[in-house]
């Protein structure tokens, strides 16, 4: 089997919107012009702006599902939950 059916959905999705996250700003085509303008600020300001915005959205979204993905990873293989507190795993024992 190869290695690479060994990655899970969650990454692929995560480096996808990543990915998205960081190209498309890059791309100055898509915002190199003055209109339409947006409470009086040029396209080019208040797009880049909006990019900031959702970008987080992105992010966010990646972390949640790459620590989801983690989280069942580390059950399965016996090791816990990471987001417990150590205490509560000291008295369990």
């Amino acid at each position: 089997m190869s290695r690479l059916s060994a990655v899970k959905p969650a990454y692929w999705i995560s480096g996808v919107l990543l990915a998205i996250s960081i190209v498309v700003p890059l791309l100055v085509s898509t915002y190199a012009k003055d209109g339409p303008r947006l409470w009086g600020f040029p396209f080019f300001y208040w797009y880049q702006l909006m990019w900031v915005f959702i970008s987080a959205v992105l992010i966010s979204i990646c972390y949640r599902l790459v620590s989801a993905e983690e989280r069942k990873r580390r059950a399965a293989q016996g090791l816990g939950d990471p987001d417990r507190p150590a205490q509560a795993k000291e008295a369990d024992q």
